[in-house]
């Protein structure tokens, strides 16, 4: 009489570690074997680690009369049908579970106790709770104290009084988000918000409830400030990344579950009145007012410069007009113009067609510049990746951080910053590589902008047959969308929950994740050839909305209105820029009163931060005003160019620009535009500097129309939802 499958009369339980590498074992099948070195990259263990527990799995399958086999140079093979699979399962979930606890995760519940409470604790409660020796424990506490230092933070051990730690509020904060973000990846933390994770991850997930640290993620809170994070984005016009918005979540909710444990922070004033100056203040207070209105909590100013710090620190892409915003933006251009430059000359190659590129860094290196300005500590989760698998690249960044070191002042760029930065560059070399693609395919990344963007390329440079159709955040998939578009598979970073064809592969691909894409691209290839109508037509049917034909409207207006009105004035020379305010104030009015108050909004403006270019050696003067109804654009040129008094250069000509004071974010567009090309395209300098105003007009309609043609493009064909 044979056996039935599933006996349930086990001679032996399982681990929590031997139940996951089951899980993974069971989602492979004989034509698609499952490697020792992939189940260690999903469960983030040594393939030795893995290898341990093999014979106690095998063991268990036998017991239960499931056949598995070893392929030797093939992988691993659960050889059974989708029913026993299913059975497998059952029997995993009814299955005894004994918590076993390595090294770092032992240590990690240690830091977790050690920052819950600042009370003394004896070393027995300690060696009681996680049984083990008092040597263990001093050398656990050893290791632990030297990763505390980096924050300041101390751990004192007093005979007779017992064992605690000593630190600012300010220290204390960042340590604990940090530990969180150590103990649990992104994906993980994004999964715990979404409600939603993958069943490998079911073991730890189970384990982080019992670590202290995560009390702080109260769920009633968490929901509060999601929902304020959520409301904000709509009110003020803003855009969070995904990696910014679990950060705010973390941090905002532990500030709050920290004030209501009567902890609060302290900010000096001097930082607190630099951070009254910026936009992501206001942001910061619109979140505060919500949470105390909400949580009945008092939120004090110190704590609003906490979150202004954090929003500082996050990528936030203000879709408004704001001016500071734009400044902002704008004086950051040259610095990453040469940091490309010097990229280029270290890898031997040409990036500058690459117009995503540009863009791409300036949306990064923007909050970079706040990060480190302010010492905000980040994690990058692909550091080591990167600098061993693009070590040129990661060379020639961090070479190029050293412009931004020198811009800034700050003593040095940290590898984690610099690895990131450096993800923008990977993505753009390997899209020299791109070539046809057939399949049409959308990436999902629960990270930053940079992670997805190598992800893409790594994919275009493995397959040439994929074409990258758009960038998800795994937080908003549309399914019906994605079908209306024609998408045929999607490639994640993280298990989703969704009834769609999709392939959960790490951000650098590995052989495995080439594999189970290739069997994805045959399974695609079926479809297509079954459906070959009903894709075809969604891939080709456009339609544009009234929306779209108004948005692009308002860009030919405001294009064809500045053309129009270009202004040119040569003098022979001024003493310092103060005197040139009064001529700009006169280029586009000859009505007295208009003509003041734009000089005044032009001087206000260069109050706050000058304009000076140094390497185009011109002021770039610009303001919004109620004088003005559309774009204005002039040049002020000096037969005799002087020196700035400050030493730093010489001023060759002034350029203005005017924006409507109420005007839409196309007018900002527009005039980020022209900024973008003059910096980036030196002809056009230097037919200011000689007025010649037939070749500079010729070549800015040229390059606006470009953009016009571009905005046009990407309305129809580039559907990115970030």
């Amino acid at each position: 009489m044979s056996l039935s499958k599933g006996n349930t009369n086990k001679k032996m339980g399982l681990t929590a570690r031997q139940k996951a590498i089951i899980e993974i074992l069971t989602k492979f099948t004989a034509t698609n074997p499952v490697t020792i070195s992939t189940i260690s990259e999903k469960l983030k263990l040594s393939s030795r680690t893995i290898l341990r527990e093999m014979p106690d799995i095998e063991r268990w399958l036998s017991e239960n009369n499931f056949k598995f086999i070893r392929k030797p140079g093939v992988g691993l093979v659960l050889e059974e049908s989708l029913e026993n699979q299913k059975k497998i399962l059952k029997l995993l979930d009814v299955e005894t579970v004994q918590k076993v606890y390595s090294k770092e995760q032992r240590r990690k519940f240690l830091l977790g106790e050690l920052l819950a409470t600042k009370e003394p604790r004896k070393s027995f409660y300690f060696t009681s709770k996680f049984k083990i020796s008092e040597g263990t424990l001093s050398n656990d506490l050893d290791v632990l104290g030297k990763w505390l230092s980096t924050y300041q933070i101390k751990i004192i051990r007093k005979q007779g009084l017992g064992i605690y730690l000593e630190g600012t509020e300010e220290n204390y904060r960042q340590a604990i988000a940090n530990v969180v973000y150590d103990f649990m990846e992104e994906k993980e933390i994004l999964s715990l918000l979404s409600g939603h994770h993958a069943a490998e991850d079911a073991p730890k997930i189970e384990m982080y409830s019992h670590n202290k640290l995560l009390h702080f993620l109260d769920e009633r809170i968490v929901k509060v400030v999601e929902q304020l994070l959520s409301e904000t984005e709509q009110k003020l016009k803003i855009k969070y990344t995904d990696s910014a918005y679990i950060g705010l979540v973390v941090h905002i909710s532990l500030a709050i579950k920290r004030i209501q444990n009567l902890e609060k922070i302290e900010m000096e004033q001097q930082k607190l009145q630099k951070l009254l100056l910026t936009p992501e203040y206001s942001v910061a207070e619109e979140i505060a007012q919500g949470l105390s209105e909400q949580l009945d909590v008092e939120i004090p100013a110190d704590e609003i410069g906490f979150i202004t710090m954090h929003l500082l620190s996050a990528k936030i892409w203000f879709s408004d007009d704001d001016t500071i915003f734009f400044d902002k933006k704008n004086n950051v251009r040259e610095l990453i113009k040469n940091m490309i430059m010097l990229v280029e000359q270290e890898l031997g190659i040409s990036l500058k067609e690459n117009e995503e590129l540009y863009e791409d860094l300036i949306q990064h290196i923007l909050p970079a510049i706040s990060r480190l300005s302010m010492n905000v500590h980040i994690k990058n989760a692909q550091l080591q990746t990167i600098k061993q698998n693009y070590a040129s690249i990661f060379d020639a960044t961090a070479k190029a951080c050293e412009l931004l070191k020198t811009e800034i002042a700050v003593k040095e760029v940290p590898e984690t910053e610099i690895a990131f930065i450096a993800m923008h560059f990977c993505a753009a070399v390997e899209k020299l590589h791109s070539k046809q693609k057939q399949f049409c395919v959308a990436v999902v990344c629960p990270t930053g902008m940079g992670t997805s963007r190598m992800l893409a390329a790594n994919l275009a440079k493995e397959f040439y047959n994929l074409e990258i159709c758009c960038i998800l955040s795994a937080l908003h998939i549309d399914t019906q969308k994605l079908a209306e578009e024609g998408i045929d598979f999607i490639v994640s970073t993280v298990e989703l929950d969704i009834h769609y064809d999709y392939v959960c592969v790490s951000p650098v691909l590995t052989e495995q994740d080439k594999m189970l894409l290739t069997e994805m691209m045959k399974k695609a290839e079926k479809t297509k050839a079954m459906k070959p109508t009903a894709v075809k037509q969604k891939n080709t049917v456009k339609y544009t909305t009234k929306q779209d034909i108004m948005y692009m409207t308002d860009i030919g207006i405001e294009i064809i209105q500045l053309l129009e009105h270009l202004r040119f004035l040569m003098i022979q020379r001024t003493v310092d820029i103060w005197g040139i305010f009064p001529l700009a104030g006169r280029m586009f009015t000859k009505e007295k009163e208009k003509a003041d108050n734009v000089t005044a909004a032009l001087q206000n403006r260069e109050m706050k931060a000058e304009t000076y270019i140094s390497s185009l050696e011109i002021m770039l003067f610009h303001c919004r005003t109620k004088e003005v109804n559309h774009c204005r654009f002039g040049y002020i040129g000096f037969r005799e160019p002087f020196f700035r008094k400050d030493g730093t250069g010489w001023v060759k000509g002034a350029v203005v620009m005017l924006t409507p004071e109420y005007g839409t974010a196309v007018c900002l567009e527009v005039m980020s535009t022209i900024s973008s090309v003059l910096i980036e395209n030196t002809e056009l300098i230097t037919y200011l500097h000689r007025l010649d105003q037939e070749a500079f007009v010729l070549a800015l309609e040229k390059y606006l129309g470009q953009y016009y043609q571009k905005t046009l493009y990407h309305l129809h064909h580039l559907k990115k939802i970030l």
